[in-house]
């Protein structure tokens, strides 16, 4: 071996240590890591390491190999039957016995079925046959577990016996017998992990077959491998539409079989954390090619449940191409309006024609807030519904946008205060005692805005308005009620004498910036938008924003589905939405 004087060698590693290796680029420091250049990947939806992409949720495993992690559904524990049901009935009773922590078949009880169902998943289930061998072939320990009640992976006493080969254990039974043979002797326990791709169908057609990869003992047997169709003795059976979820089935086969430590894990599907609404394909409605973001995230008034509602108005009824965000826990995915840290999806802004918002108190992150400030720099025009004239709280925190905080001193007011004409300042009617009555303020009766309002009226109360500029322009007055009914009069003396602004536009500027446009309105609880006209008030302000004033119809469509019940406004605890995992697909309207 021939070796370097030291010299050289120094020189030659400070020489490749400047060689532009992409593998070690030192990413972006900061919470925002990630990149907004980088070529697309295929299918043109992310770039490479793109900034914007959802991060993964985090997910704490179990405390050893084989115990359920923390997004697991335990179906049995040892302990109870209560997941489970008898197969083929609405809620019987499970028939099988509970004994030293598993679950037993009682032979010709009948076959259980979990009470959940599921679709694409990875199951953990541990099973063993009896000790004592009786019989042969599919006679020894025989049950299977059944996915979806359809697509069977085989359990069976395979262990020194001799039985057809995709009947053995693991088999994907009567089409594919496993690679290897890992059965443990009797009385032993076996581990299955399975991972299943539920079948996919588009109308009557199968689009793609089930998929299942089994893992045996720590052995891989089945991978990937699709199912030839549904289970079936002595016969081929061929796919036929069914739901994209079902049962677990657990078999009595007639044999002892015992099972435990069954837990399952619903995948995730990569799907963004947002609602992509594009407009109705009718070339003639006015807001065609006009995109308008909808950002929700309060943790009162259910803006998470108001926003879809508007966004299927306006692209469905209008045209416009509306994307609506969301709260979101990292921890779940799920949208979460009591986390207040996270908005995944803001980047929609940097192509938008506007904004809507509906955000209360949020603590964003300085790369998510940058894309607020380069829209508002930018002049866009932006509408503020009821909690967001103080839509950013940043007390105490460390970041560059803590001027824009709701009770900043140094930029006064804050983004709402200085964009919006108003930041929080107080209820001025009764909160859930006193409703409000939009009045039409006489001097603003012919503004377009207000083209088919006549009747406004919600159960949120009116807020108090007194930093709002003499430039702005006041369409709607809040009359304060005596009570939460339409039909209420209104209350005597001070609190309607004079009454506070309800609704306004106004012009503004950030920075130095171009001069954009702002409507607001104090009212936007999801209930107060069961009103016809708050919603008319709502579509014709898009238009105005848009640069589609002279287009706003007398009496813009603004039909809802019956199904639209929005929640009743009020703070939930910290738990309810972790437990509820709403996904953002889920909150449009059907």
């Amino acid at each position: 071996m021939t070796y370097l004087p030291l010299r050289c060698a120094v020189a030659i590693a400070l020489v490749s240590a400047c060689l532009p290796f992409p593998c070690f680029a030192q990413s972006p420091p900061g919470p925002g890591v990630g990149y907004t250049t980088t070529p697309m990947l295929p299918g043109g939806k992310w770039r490479v390491h793109d900034q914007h992409r959802p991060r993964p949720t985090v997910v704490t495993p179990g405390a050893s190999v084989g115990l359920p992690p923390s997004d697991a559904t335990v179906l049995f524990d040892g302990q109870s039957l209560d997941a489970w049901k008898k197969s083929g009935t609405d809620s019987e009773k499970a028939p099988w016995v509970i004994r030293d922590g598993a679950m037993e078949v009682v032979p010709n009880s009948g076959t259980l079925e979990s009470k959940e169902s599921f679709g694409d998943m990875q199951l953990h289930i541990e099973w063993a046959t009896p000790e004592k061998v009786e019989g042969n072939s599919q006679g020894r320990g025989n049950s299977g577990v059944i996915i979806m009640g359809r697509y069977e992976i085989q359990v069976l006493d395979s262990y020194n016996n001799d039985t057809y080969a995709d009947g053995q254990a693991a088999s994907i039974y009567g089409q594919f017998p496993p690679q290897v043979n890992v059965t443990n002797p009797p009385g032993q326990w076996n581990v299955y992990d399975i991972i299943f791709e539920a079948p996919r169908f588009e109308g009557d057609k199968l689009v793609k077959p089930a998929r299942s990869t089994v893992i045996h003992n720590g052995v891989l047997v089945q991978n990937a491998r699709e199912h030839i169709g549904p289970m079936n003795h002595q016969d081929v059976s061929p796919y036929t539409p069914h739901p994209s979820t079902g049962p677990i089935v657990l078999q009595d086969h007639g044999n002892p079989t015992r099972f435990k430590n069954i837990w399952v894990r619903s995948l995730r599907e990569e799907v963004d954390p947002w609602i992509v609404m594009p407009g109705a394909s009718d070339a003639s409605l006015p807001g065609k090619g006009k995109k308008v973001v909808l950002v929700s995230g309060d943790e009162e008034y259910r803006s998470e449940e108001a926003l879809p509602m508007l966004a299927k108005i306006l692209s469905e009824q209008h045209g416009f191409d509306c994307v609506v965000l969301f709260a979101i826990n990292p921890d779940t995915q799920t949208v979460d309006p009591n986390y207040s840290s996270n908005i995944p999806g803001l980047h929609h802004l940097d192509d938008a024609d506007a904004m809507i918002m509906a955000t209360r108190f949020r603590a964003l992150p300085d790369w998510q807030m940058a894309h607020f400030e380069k829209f508002v720099s930018e002049g866009k025009p932006l509408a503020s519904l009821r909690t967001s004239t103080h839509p950013f709280n940043f007390s105490g925190q460390k970041t560059s946008y803590q001027n824009w905080s709701w009770n900043s001193q140094d930029w006064p007011g804050g983004f709402g205060q200085q964009i919006i004409g108003e930041t929080w300042h107080s209820h001025h009617g009764v909160h859930n005692g006193e409703a409000t009555r939009g009045v039409i303020n006489e001097d603003a009766k012919s503004d377009p805005i207000l083209n088919g309002v006549k009747d406004v009226f919600g159960p949120s109360d009116v807020y108090g308005v007194v930093h709002l500029p003499s430039t702005a322009k006041v369409l709607l007055l809040g009359q304060v009620v005596k009570g939460m009914k339409p039909t209420d009069p209104p209350v005597e003396g001070d609190k309607n004498s004079p009454m506070m602004p309800l609704a306004w536009t106004k012009d503004y500027q950030y920075d130095n910036g171009p001069k954009g446009k702002v409507f607001c309105t104090t009212m936007g609880a999801a209930v107060d938008f069961l009103n016809e006209d708050l919603r008319r008030l709502i579509v014709n302000a898009t238009y105005w924003m848009t640069g589609l004033e002279d287009k706003i119809p007398e009496q813009a469509s603004v039909q809802v589905s019956e199904n639209y019940k929005p929640s009743y406004f009020g703070f939930r605890d910290a738990k309810f939405f972790s437990s509820k995992k709403i996904r953002p697909v889920d909150l449009i309207p059907k």
